[in-house]
């Protein structure tokens, strides 16, 4: 028995890149009937008639997280103590809102606090741009990431942690051309939330 549980986590894995299209047909679960991120109407049948020809299908879904949606999750603590099942903001575990932006030199892009990553895409090189993070508050969640990459070069980057927070170390203050591992070009933090006004934006690449 364990060795047919073990080969079918492992077609699984194997079969993870079609995910998407797998949704077409799966069923039951706690989101079943529920629309899917990405997933267009007419495609997750939720019901089968005669012949097997499909008589319901799920709404279509979202194209995009917004950031503001959360996964439900149990905490398992001890003895039962409460609350054994919370929701869990998708910015706490690393995910959130994509964001594509077409700047001119001298520009300033704003983020907000739902924004899992931003590309900066200019049509050529510029000479300065500036991105400011958003201000600590009760949206912030601990351990939220932030990924920002750039397609040109940015001479003068000015980035501003935002009101209450800081950055360690020190932000970057250019963006050079990007390179075949992206790791001239892109940069990325993790949120440490040391009170509802106040965090740290820890440069992890």
């Amino acid at each position: 028995m364990l060795k047919k549980i073990g080969l079918g986590l492992f077609a699984l894995a194997l079969s993870a890149g079609g995910a998407l299209a797998q949704y077409a047909t799966q069923a039951g679960g706690t989101g079943f009937g529920y629309p899917t991120l990405g997933v267009p109407a007419d495609t997750q049948c939720l019901r089968f008639g005669n012949g097997g020809v499909c008589n319901a299908f799920a709404p279509a879904g979202p194209t995009a997280l917004n950031g503001f949606e959360t996964i439900i999750a149990d905490t398992h603590t001890a003895a039962g103590s409460i609350p054994q099942t919370i929701n869990t903001p998708v910015m706490g575990i690393g995910g959130g809102k994509f964001v594509l932006n077409v700047p001119l030199t001298g520009d300033t892009i704003t983020i907000d606090a739902f924004t899992r990553q931003l590309i900066v895409n200019p049509a050529g090189g510029i000479a300065a741009l500036t991105v400011n993070l958003p201000a600590a508050s009760a949206t912030m969640v601990n351990g939220q990431r932030f990924g920002m990459c750039g397609t040109q070069i940015v001479t003068a980057l000015t980035l501003g942690a935002g009101t209450g927070n800081t950055f360690n170390p020190t932000q970057p203050t250019a963006m050079l051309v990007p390179v075949v591992t992206g790791a001239a070009s892109c940069f990325e933090f993790i949120y440490s939330k040391t009170s509802a006004t106040a965090g740290v934006w820890f440069r992890t690449q």
